[in-house]
């Protein structure tokens, strides 16, 4: 627990040295340095320049106690409430200055987002800005984590839908079930999502149940109108044929009849 601590403390900023010294203060408080560094394993050579640096930045403090000076750490929650705010004031500040050097456009851009966490992150963080619709299309297997911010989008009054392989459970959203056959869903099963979100950005993920997941974010008005159009036209595609019955084979085309199977399959929860 205490190596998870410094290494935590390390990530936050400190040095490990200030990382042990400030955890060792937190075990035995006041202490003079020597104590200090018997305690954290801080060389005695370093240790009054580190207690010097913990005192600086508001982690610890410099006490005189019988003509001896002596260290308290600040309390964890005091101390980190402070940085918290740092962090808040640093970021806001960077939001203006850097807005403030121009302005560059990413309409046109696609970026590209490798590995399963980044790419669900990716996901979740744009459902959860959602302000008026979500359309998805995604595997049984990739939903489970996108589900809770699926849930709270729609309770924010955004339309949900959701296209599948099945039912899935999604309180307040649409479920669109299209039923395949076990050839087309391993044709299918390297597009592991499809995401757009208030006809504003598209995230297509590939290959998210395997090691190497990536996916492509664009704002790029084109790729989202085409992917958004291709999301809601198969929403209805299975009961326009439906209605259509038998003449759907005079309507389509012999040569797109294998493009338009999985919608001959499916239905509409």
């Amino acid at each position: 627990m205490e190596r998870e601590t410094v290494a935590r403390l390390v990530e936050l900023g400190f040095s490990e040295y200030e990382a042990k010294t400030y955890v060792a203060l937190l075990k035995e408080n006041p202490a003079t340095g020597y104590h200090v560094s018997k305690v954290s394993s801080v060389p005695r050579s370093m240790i009054y320049e580190v207690l010097g640096k913990l005192t600086a930045r508001g982690a610890a403090m410099e006490l005189r106690k019988e003509g001896k000076t002596q260290y308290a750490p600040i309390p964890p929650k005091e101390f980190l409430n402070h940085v918290h705010r740092e962090q808040e004031e640093l970021i806001d500040a960077l939001r203006q200055g850097l807005d403030g050097l121009g302005k560059t456009s990413d309409l046109e851009y696609v970026w590209n987002i490798e590995g399963h966490g980044n790419v669900m992150g990716k996901a979740q963080e744009m459902i959860r800005h959602a302000e008026e619709s979500v359309y998805m299309a995604v595997l049984p297997s990739t939903f489970p984590p996108l589900r809770p911010v699926l849930t709270e989008a729609a309770a924010r009054g955004a339309r949900v839908v959701v296209y599948s392989s099945r039912d899935l459970d999604l309180p307040g959203g649409r479920m669109v079930v299209a039923s395949m056959s076990e050839e087309h869903l391993k044709t299918v099963e390297g597009l592991g999502l499809v995401l757009v979100v208030d006809g504003d950005e598209v995230l297509v993920g590939e290959r998210l149940a395997g090691s190497q997941a990536r996916s492509s974010w664009t704002r790029s008005p084109l790729f989202v109108l085409i992917a958004e159009h291709h999301l809601r036209t198969d929403l209805y595609l299975p009961r326009i044929l439906d209605m259509l019955g038998d003449r759907a084979a005079e309507v389509i085309h012999q040569d797109d009849w294998d493009l338009f199977a999985q919608a001959f399959e499916g239905s509409i929860d």
